[in-house]
């Protein structure tokens, strides 16, 4: 299979980031191997996995790219699977995020990202959303729920760094519930201050129901925190680079 270029740069990503990602695609909820996954049996995972994640990211790719393909298609194009940017497009499509045929995979992803950053953050509570207002510095005194909403939805779309917060939040949720086990991303220690207002039940209950309730498909169910988890790692990671003046 060919290399896919939308995916190289997870040889640069952190070794926690890279078996988490691996995890997604290899572990159930319940901690078992997926029946479907062709990873933990190969002579790379045995010597690799968990603390050298950087030697196998092409593996890591390949399956990724295996179970966002059709089979039928893949074997008709002699084991190629389809494009990481197709399966991106085919999530985004899925998850109702609206995106152009002409975007690429960047600004797909940064969609899906600030979407369900803006899903999660329209459910939380009066109290949550005020916690979060304070923290994005926005006045709030005289706002009701729905304008509080407004605003800090204002805010994720203008202010990357909120927004880096909040993926950097999500995406450590989202990955914790399908692994059973609290994930140690990069960067989490400071979210967890940062966004205390949301670790509490409702911002948690509310999360694990949207999650569980749009990734019931087998395929969908793997793609879907997969694609995010790719996502988030590549935004955190272009959010660190230096910015040209």
């Amino acid at each position: 299979m060919k290399q896919d270029k939308d995916l190289m740069f997870l040889a640069n990503c952190q070794n926690d980031d890279l078996r988490t990602l691996c995890d997604i695609l290899t572990y159930n909820n319940k901690g078992e191997i997926r029946l479907s996954e062709q990873l933990t049996d190969t002579d790379t995972y045995l010597n690799c996995y968990p603390d050298r994640m950087n030697m196998m990211t092409t593996e890591i790719a390949e399956e990724l790219r295996k179970f966002g393909s059709n089979t039928v298609r893949t074997i008709c194009r002699k084991g190629e699977a389809d494009s990481y940017a197709t399966i991106v497009r085919r999530v985004c499509k899925r998850m109702g995020v609206k995106v152009n045929d002409c975007d690429n995979t960047l600004t797909m992803e940064r969609e899906l990202l600030t979407t369900i950053c803006e899903q999660t953050t329209s459910k939380l509570s009066d109290e949550e959303l005020r916690k979060l207002a304070d923290k994005a510095g926005i006045p709030h005194k005289s706002l009701n729920h729905q304008m509080l909403v407004t605003a800090i939805l204002f805010a994720i779309r203008r202010n990357t760094y909120l927004l880096t917060e909040m993926i950097y939040y999500v995406t450590s949720r989202i990955a914790s519930m399908l692994l059973g086990r609290w994930i140690g991303m990069m960067g989490m220690s400071a979210v967890s201050r940062y966004l205390g207002m949301a670790a509490g039940p409702v911002g948690w209950t509310i999360l694990a129901g949207w999650t569980l309730s749009d990734i019931a498909s087998p395929a969908y169910r793997v793609m879907i925190p997969a694609v995010i988890m790719v996502a988030s790692m590549r935004f955190r990671q272009t959010a660190l680079l230096p910015q040209k003046i």
